[in-house]
């Protein structure tokens, strides 16, 4: 005897199948369009500066003012430095050039939620970025001057790059020996937290 399916209704199988497919879709892109708009609030109220301290040749100071979802790059700082990234200036050009014109990695997006994080910590972390056999370095001070602990990062500037795009997870690459780790392990788990974590 032959297998015999039942007759589907198009009524039925239209209003239990294809609409609530429709309305999941709909709450689905309502929810991302919420969670967009809570973003784009955070980083509209951001305020901090960042300010980038190149010693040596051609050395200056350039301070990063982050202000209403915009920032300006200026000669005097809107607020005291949130965090100083200090280079020399060669350091800073051969980053900038294994970057591909994007500038050496400084860390991530600073937004109102991180930026209030960031005032918690307190401390120094120096990055040895190797680029090919040559080792850049580039020091992250936290707070009004870097006092506190310091932990020192060396890892290839590629992998870096990888970090602060997203590509890499911290954890990850602690665990593949990546990055390797000296000093207060406590203060790049922070920022860790604060730079790769939720906003």
């Amino acid at each position: 005897m032959p297998n015999e399916t039942a007759a589907i209704e198009p009524g039925a199988f239209l209003r239990d199948q294809v609409a609530p497919r429709v309305a999941r879709r709909i709450e689905e892109l309502q929810a991302e369009i919420d969670r967009l708009h809570r973003e784009l609030a955070d980083r509209m109220t951001a305020e901090a500066t960042v300010a980038l301290v190149l010693e040596g040749a051609d050395s200056g100071i350039w301070y990063m003012n982050l202000h209403g979802g915009r920032m300006v790059v200026e000669s005097e700082p809107a607020h005291p430095p949130l965090v100083s990234v200090h280079q020399t200036r060669a350091d800073w050009e051969a980053l900038a050039q294994a970057a591909g014109g994007g500038g050496p990695p400084m860390g991530t997006d600073l937004t109102a939620s991180r930026i209030e994080r960031l005032r918690e910590i307190r401390g120094t972390l120096e990055f040895r970025l190797t680029t090919g056999d040559t080792e850049r370095r580039v020091e992250v001070r936290l707070g009004p001057d870097g006092s506190g602990s310091r932990c020192t990062l060396s890892m290839k500037a590629e992998d870096a790059l990888r970090l602060q795009s997203g590509e890499l997870r911290p954890e990850v690459a602690f665990m593949q020996g990546l990055v390797k780790l000296q000093g207060d392990i406590t203060l790049a788990m922070q920022l860790g937290a604060v730079l790769f974590g939720r906003r």
